[in-house]
């Protein structure tokens, strides 16, 4: 009995292993954050800027993910204006092409935005186009 009772424990604990919370990262002040422009040669596959500047009485937040496409790293890169101040967020890439990250503060406020990058060869479309929505 003891043998079958431990072989359940294991099949749940398997069962209910970790998820993948993803990635927790710091957001950089930057004093314009619509100039910015992805520097790949300083990035690889897979990296997550996110850079917050102040507008008006509203927070600009801009994210640069970085992936390979054709064979070559690109970045591709998203704003969103916001009310709320940001101080971390987390992201988790879903595939090759999305990722998802969440902005939060310390007043258990937050926010999840998706993002998908990805080079159109559509005639009369090509090149990179970038998308953004949000929960």
């Amino acid at each position: 009995m003891k043998t079958i009772s431990f072989f359940i424990l294991i099949i749940l604990l398997c069962a209910c292993g970790k998820t993948n919370s993803g990635k927790t990262i710091s957001i950089i002040d930057y004093e314009n954050a619509t100039t910015l422009s992805p520097n790949v040669d300083l990035h690889k596959d897979k990296d997550v800027e996110i850079f917050i500047s102040k507008l008006d009485n509203h927070m600009v937040y801009s994210c640069i993910m970085y992936r390979i496409d054709d064979g070559e790293l690109k970045g591709y890169q998203v704003h969103t204006v916001e009310l709320n101040t940001y101080e971390k967020a987390n992201y988790q890439w879903v595939n090759d092409s999305t990722m998802t990250f969440t902005l939060s503060n310390k007043s258990h406020n937050s926010k999840t935005f998706t993002v998908t990058g990805y080079h159109s060869k559509v005639p009369g479309k090509e090149g990179r186009i970038t998308s953004l929505s949000w929960d």
